[in-house]
């Protein structure tokens, strides 16, 4: 199911607080799944999306173009120069975790890492 982009900042939003501890996990989800109509297992796709992002660290599954430039454009708003960096970092290394897989060429995935490395 393709989810809508006028509900990915509410996402962000939402997977922003979990990560800055003003949420759990499940009242993002069942934020997320009130305010969007999206699926709580769906939701909680973009709330660890975020946080792989964010750190590095645990499980995600690749999003849609708009909603990976979404969050790295935020994230570059929101953070300072050293998060900027690492999430890059991180992006980076989902890209080459999903083509390690033989998932596949990530092509969009790649031009959106050129776009935001020239930001840094």
């Amino acid at each position: 199911m393709s989810i809508a982009h006028q509900h990915i900042p509410y996402t962000y939003q939402e997977s922003k607080r979990v990560f800055e501890n003003d949420l759990t996990i499940k009242e993002a989800t069942e934020n997320i799944n009130k305010q969007c109509a999206i699926k709580v297992t769906s939701a909680k796709d973009y709330v660890y999306y975020f946080k792989y992002l964010m750190t590095g660290v645990g499980s995600c599954r690749i999003l849609n173009k708009f909603s990976q430039r979404y969050y790295l454009e935020k994230i570059f708003q929101d953070y300072g120069i050293e998060q900027r960096q690492k999430s890059l970092k991180n992006f980076k290394k989902l890209i080459d975790k999903f083509e390690g897989e033989k998932v596949g060429s990530k092509k969009s995935m790649n031009l959106i890492y050129d776009e935001f490395l020239k930001l840094v």
